[in-house]
């Protein structure tokens, strides 16, 4: 595969892989966005639920005292008038009322007797609970609410049931208490001849006020007796209630339509609104979250480690394409000489150049021996195979053993080897593999014999130094040098480009490779300097630990 159609055929799965994680992210943040928000309104919901109990506990008092309380008892505080209709339509009134809602008193008496009334309650009546819950399900039979709303309202017309069925317990506890502590009857007050009121007391809107009114017989006829309610002092006293649980709430005048939504007072006709429901806050960090920061930085992850692979293979994948036409030539040069020369010198047309050719053989054949030896040593080195026969011996026994073989490279590239070994390191010993540093050493100078001859100044020396507790043996030539933007590749193996490897010089770009795998194996290290005179050419340096 072409490399330009494994990085397209990676970059389009990737692509696809990260946009299904994309949407499974989204998804899931959705869900958990969706999670925080009913959270949210459960609480709302069960806050608003304590809310409304708090409201109509607080007024059943003001509620009860008010069915039983005569027309001349003191006025509490939160009503602002009391009122009485005798049956010819006579009213008396105590307190603070405007005339001009006598006449819609008397006006609305008759919707609030029959209990038609628009927005009303019917305190201490049990019958109501049947009818809320008649009308609840008639309203969820004629929208298209979901399941969860239509269970939902269900739920809270059962929550106002309860409240309703316990306000009508408290009124009677509240009645029999308050009947017990007083010492005479009110003079016209409901049941103070000892009859028994007609019907419960119903709290209603009329204009804009809340009014309480309770049917009895005095012996007379139908009298018609109730209170009418301080609106801002009640809004007040139930807001206040509910500050700590819905400080921004409201309470507006109830609708028969407003019975299914579980946020209507059973004591009075009003609507709680607990204001603009804010949105969920979810926390920088969350177990989700979290869980997804890891799948992604663990899916970055595999894709940058298949990146990476990728690239390594396509890169090893180029280097044996180079390596292979490499080896191609240069095992097409010799090969071609030794038929060449084979067939003259068999023919007898070359008797009098006969020595000449054998040595160019000879030569062609150590050349190709080199060849092989290098590739068989890196391929052991690679699969940890790399035979080691470790001795200690001085640096002059180490340098003696590859001297004349040095010599004798240079000389057939017409360079002179110098070596400089300073007399305190000829003693020096060293534990490493003798053959090894002769193939390190032999190579580094076949570098120096193929690039650098052609100099003014063709010697390439071998010198050593001590640095601490290791040898170090500099290589150096007068050649061109190499130049830095290749330095870094220069021990890569295959590193050598078949444009390069079509050039004059030969070799496959495995040496330098394999001399730094061999010296690392000692336990050593091969690296390039800067030379330190500040002249052309290369220095490679072979660093050996002495023996202990």
């Amino acid at each position: 595969m072409r490399p330009r159609q494994a990085w397209l055929g990676f970059t389009l799965a990737f692509a696809v892989v990260l946009a299904v994680m994309a949407r499974g992210t989204s998804a899931l943040l959705d869900l958990e966005q969706e999670q925080a928000e009913t959270e949210q309104r459960a609480l709302l919901e069960e806050q608003v639920r304590l809310a409304l109990w708090r409201m109509d506990t607080a007024m059943t008092p003001l509620l009860s005292q008010e069915m039983a309380a005569g027309l001349d008892h003191p006025l509490p505080h939160g009503v602002k008038a009391r009122f009485s209709i005798d049956a010819n339509g006579a009213l008396r009134v105590r307190g603070e009322l405007e005339p001009t809602k006598h006449d819609a008193l008397r006006w609305s008496l008759d919707g609030v007797r029959e209990g038609s009334s628009s927005s009303s309650v019917t305190l201490g009546s049990l019958h109501e609970v049947d009818e809320i819950e008649q009308r609840a399900i008639e309203v969820d039979r004629g929208t298209k609410a979901s399941a969860y709303q239509q269970s939902q309202s269900l739920r809270n017309v059962n929550e106002l049931s309860k409240r309703v069925g316990k306000l009508a317990d408290n009124l009677e506890a509240y009645q029999s208490t308050i009947d017990l502590s007083r010492q005479a009857p009110a003079e016209e007050g409901p049941g103070s001849d000892g009859t028994a009121p007609a019907g419960p007391m119903r709290v209603s809107w009329v204009d804009d006020e809340l009014v309480l009114v309770r049917a009895f017989d005095d012996g007379f006829g139908m009298r018609h007796a109730g209170s009418v309610l301080s609106w801002p002092t009640v809004h007040a006293l139930l807001q206040d209630e509910v500050a700590d649980l819905l400080p921004s709430a409201t309470l507006l005048p109830a609708s028969p339509d407003d019975e299914a939504d579980g946020r209507r007072l059973a004591t009075l006709p009003l609507r709680l609104s607990p204001g603009e429901l804010p949105s969920a806050a979810l926390p920088a960090w969350s177990p989700l979250r979290a869980t997804v920061a890891i799948g992604w930085a663990f899916l970055l992850l595999a894709g940058l480690t298949v990146a990476l692979l990728l690239r390594a293979a396509l890169a090893l994948s180029e280097r044996r394409a180079a390596f292979v036409s490499t080896v191609t030539h240069e095992l097409r040069t010799p090969l071609t000489t030794f038929r060449m020369y084979t067939e003259m010198l068999q023919d007898g047309m070359v008797e009098s150049k006969r020595d000449r050719y054998l040595a160019t053989l000879r030569r062609e054949a150590e050349r190709l021996g080199s060849l092989v030896e290098n590739v068989l040593s890196y391929a052991r080195i690679e699969s940890d195979r790399a035979p080691q026969a470790l001795e200690t011996l001085s640096v002059g026994d180490l340098i003696g053993r590859m001297q004349e073989r040095l010599e004798t490279r240079c000389a057939e590239a017409q360079l002179e080897l110098a070596i400089e070994l300073p007399p305190t390191l000829e003693t020096a010993r060293v534990h490493v593999d003798a053959s090894a540093v002769e193939q390190i050493v032999f190579n580094l100078i076949d570098n120096a014999a193929k690039y650098a001859p052609s100099t003014d100044d063709a010697i390439v020396s071998l010198a050593v130094n001590q640095v601490g507790t290791r040898v170090e043996l500099h290589v150096r030539d007068r050649g061109p040098g190499v130049p830095p933007r290749e330095r870094r590749r220069i021990f890569e193996p295959f590193a050598k480009s078949s444009r390069h490897a079509a050039g004059t010089q030969p070799g496959v770009g495995l040496g330098l490779a394999l001399c730094r795998r061999l010296a690392r194996s000692l336990g050593g290290e091969l690296e390039l300097r800067e030379p330190s005179d500040g002249q052309q050419g290369s220095d490679f340096v072979l660093t050996l630990p002495l023996a202990r």
